[in-house]
Formats: C-alpha cells, structure tokens, sequence
C-alpha cells in the first residue's frame, strides 16, 4: 500500500499536540490496503504511537470507529484503544462526540492515534491448529463484547451490494442490464469468474433462509495480517474498518477461509478454530445450521472484492489480493456440502 496521504514532521507534531504527545519523527508503513499508516517516535525515547489516516470514511465514520474500538477494549478484547485528545471536553456524553474526542484531522481526511503494539503476523506456513485456536477464541469476544455496542453500521457487502458490484463488471457504464455476457474489456479469466460468481449469486439467494440470523458487531475481515503475535499469543487484533453488525456464523466463516486454506481446507486448523471458537461463544442452533449458507456468502464477497478492489487495479499500484483463491474456497465448500462443513469444524 501507498503513502496515499503524506505526512510532514510538522503536521505530526501539530496532531501529537492534540493528544499531550511530543513528536521527534515519522515514518511512513507501507501495511494495509487502504489507508495511509504511519509510525510516530516520540520525544525523549519513550517509544512510539501509531497513526492512521483514514483515506475513506469521513469523520463520522472514523469516530463511530474509535468509539467502538474503546468499547472493544475496555470489554478485554485485545485490540489497541484509540488515544482520547487533551482538548477533548470531558463533558462529551453523547455518541457523536464521544467518538469525535479520538478523532484530528490532516488533510480534510480524519486521523486517528493508538498505543504502539509490537508483535507480527503469521505466514501460512505457520499457522498452527494452536494459532487457530486462539485466533477462534479471540473472535467470539468480539462478538460477546460486541453485542451490547449501540451505532454499528449494516454491512457494505449484503448480497444486493454485491449484486450491484457483478453488474458494475459487466455494464462498467453502469447499465441496470442483467445480460449475462461480461463487459468486452475484461480479460477473458475475470469475464469467466464473473458468469460463475454470477450463477453463485442467484443459487445463494434461492437457498438463502426466509428471516435474517441473530447479529452482533463482526470484525467482518480477521485475515492472518489483521492479528499480531508475541511470544505466541495473540498481541492484537487490527484493521475493524469492515466491521459492521452480521452475523456471528458469517464471521467465524471468514476466519475459517482465511486461516485454514493452504492448498486445500486444512481439517485440523478449521476444527481448532470452531473449538476455539466454541469454548468462549457457543454457537446457537440457528447460527450452526446458517454456517455453510455463511461460508459461500463470505467466499463469494472476498471473490468478487478481490476483482473490484485488486484485479483490476494498474499493476504495480500496491498490495495484490488474489480473487482465484476464493474461487477454489468456493468449490471447496460446494464439494463438502452442509453437512460436510460442519463435520469437518465439529459443531
């Protein structure tokens, strides 16, 4: 990812002021895939804090975000606390200006400062059924911690949100056309996957349950550099820009195909994850016959975001996500079936 919003050592320091922070240095992290990161090192050697510049949401959004990320925190979940600003006026109650006692501003875009956190994600390679479970257990306190914060948002990726993102491939002008046939501009491969994510949408909707399942807050997007390890534990949970209110079964479904593919869907990673999971938060009846409806769902956003937001994006412009890997998570699902699925994570 690109510094998309540079960051002087003189508007550091006037943004550290905010937070009663003397800055001595900034660095650009090139981490993340959507906004500008940087690390702030502060006066006198004590160390460093983070910043992020939100290159998306406006301020309302970022301080939604910071409200939740302290509720996150101050319930035990390991993710960092937004820093509050000395300015902030401690009679501040209300939800919207709660949120806004974290949040500065650089460049008309919201700003954000939080503990610096040390730790490092874990290559594929490394992921452990220990690490899965873990990780499994992390999760169900978000959604435990979750359920009693008020001002989350719906998804951005329900399935109209994803429908509308298939037509906008295959009509880029923007045309309300259901033909099937891709936009010409598409390299042949993608036009192909949109046709299948195309057919997957309809058969998701017809086999999709009549009432909406139990929500909570989800992470929504716990992909293995989402999570800091120390020593081998968990240090931080990171990234809840997607987080929205879900359900719970579509969110443990997420984390299950980002932690527990390599080639194929590891049996002993997924089902340490669902006991992980389960140890903390056990699944309800409803929540345990919605997983493998919730699994496709999630297979299905990350194929079709993974166009959208990187396929077909210039080459060489950043962070590379490839949607050919949730096409294979896909078929892997559909071959288990329901029952499969849930044989296989023991729940």
């Amino acid at each position: 990812m690109a510094i998309l919003t540079p960051l002087s050592l003189a508007d550091a320091r006037r943004i550290g002021a905010l937070y009663g922070l003397e800055i001595a240095d900034v660095r650009g992290l090139l981490a993340g895939s959507v906004n500008s990161n940087f690390a702030l090192a502060l006066a006198d050697g004590r160390g460093q804090v983070f910043l992020r510049v939100y290159e998306e949401q406006q301020l309302g959004a970022a301080s939604r975000e910071a409200r939740m990320l302290e509720h996150l925190a101050a319930g035990g979940v390991a993710t960092p606390q937004p820093l509050r600003r000395r300015d902030a006026a401690p009679s501040d109650t209300d939800a919207a200006s709660e949120g806004a006692a974290f949040v500065a501003e650089h460049a008309g875009k919201p700003v954000a400062l939080f503990p610096w956190v040390e730790g490092a994600s874990l290559c594929q390679a490394r992921v452990t059924p220990d690490a899965t479970r873990r990780v499994g257990a992390a999760l169900a306190r978000v959604h435990l911690v979750g359920a009693s914060f008020e001002g989350a948002n719906a998804s951005r990726f329900d399935l109209d949100s994803l429908d509308q993102r298939l037509r906008g491939l295959r009509s880029p002008a923007g045309a309300k056309s259901t033909a099937p046939a891709p936009a010409p501009a598409l390299p042949p491969d993608v036009a192909a996957a949109v046709d299948e994510l195309t057919g997957r949408l309809e058969r998701i909707r017809a086999a999709a349950p009549r009432t909406p399942g139990p929500q909570t807050l989800i992470h929504g997007d716990l992909f293995r550099d989402n999570v800091l390890w120390e020593a081998g534990e968990i240090s931080a949970l990171l990234d809840f820009e997607s987080a929205s209110r879900g359900s719970a079964a579509f969110d443990l479904a997420v984390t299950m195909l980002a932690w527990c593919f390599g080639d194929d869907l590891d049996p002993d990673l997924a089902a340490a994850l669902a006991a992980g999971y389960t140890a903390v938060r056990p699944l309800s009846t409803e929540e345990r016959d919605r997983l493998f409806h919730e699994s496709v769902i999630a297979a299905l956003r990350f194929s079709i975001t993974r166009i959208t937001d990187f396929e077909l994006r210039p080459k060489g412009s950043g962070v590379y996500k490839d949607f050919r890997r949730f096409l294979a998570r896909q078929r892997t699902l559909e071959r288990l079936g329901p029952e499969g699925l849930l044989a296989l994570l023991g729940v």
